[in-house]
């Protein structure tokens, strides 16, 4: 039986141990018990195989066993800034599978949300996180304007759904931290293209046929991971 994967925000040495939501999950859902085995991780690229010894009222102890290095996280920043849109839930949980470490939802000209639930996206990252296999949780900021992305940090993809020509496999291979950028299901304005060709952001193609953002989602990072590697 595969083992369950839990995420812990104190510090792992001898002992680790599940707190809040994480100790619930593990008790109340899983119902872990005494003398069963457990992953924890803590978000440093490692999962620590552990045994429960004991379970209070409001934690749970759990020794460790061994330390593995996580084998399934990206060797580099993947932030992905998305227009904010209706299927956002499924983007996080897409983007997450897919080993994006940041997401930075923006508002667009064209954007029809004004909002995001972000603890429930928190949750969706965290579920998503377990049933993947990652020992960090990607990180989800509150909504900015697309004027604000800069890329002065990252390497920018973005991913206009207009453009023909230029491909991922086209472009050179960044050294570095990587955004992606895919608008929302109205796309971006004219101004907002041009304003990607300033910024010299790679303004790329998906293909042919215009997508839903989730498709999009799916379809861009999975070209950016063969770029750089990662599949």
């Amino acid at each position: 039986m595969d083992l369950k994967r839990f995420f812990s925000n104190e510090p792992i040495d001898e002992y680790a141990y599940l707190y809040g939501q994480e100790f619930i999950h593990a008790v109340k859902v899983v119902r872990l018990k005494i003398g069963y085995k457990l992953i924890v991780c803590q978000g440093d690229d490692k999962d620590y195989y552990c045994t429960v010894e004991e379970i209070s009222k409001n934690y749970l102890k759990a020794k460790v066993d061994e330390i593995r290095r996580n084998e399934t996280e990206i060797g580099r920043e993947i932030i992905l800034y998305i227009g904010l849109n209706k299927d956002i839930d499924t983007v996080v949980q897409k983007a997450v599978e897919l080993g994006v470490t940041k997401i930075v939802p923006f508002y667009s000209q064209h954007s029809n949300v004004d909002k995001i639930n972000r603890q429930r996206l928190e949750t969706i990252v965290t579920e998503s996180s377990k049933q993947c296999g990652r020992s960090r949780l990607a990180k989800i900021t509150d909504p900015i304007r697309f004027s604000e992305i800069e890329g002065k940090n990252e390497t920018i993809f973005a991913f206009y759904e207009f453009e023909r020509n230029l491909k991922v496999s086209e472009v050179p291979l960044p050294d570095g931290d990587i955004g992606i950028v895919i608008g929302s299901e109205g796309g971006f304005s004219v101004e907002e293209y041009q304003t990607m060709l300033e910024k010299n952001f790679f303004v790329l193609t998906l293909g042919k046929r215009i997508l839903r953002v989730s498709t999009a989602v799916v379809s861009a990072i999975t070209l950016v991971n063969e770029k750089i590697g990662e599949l």
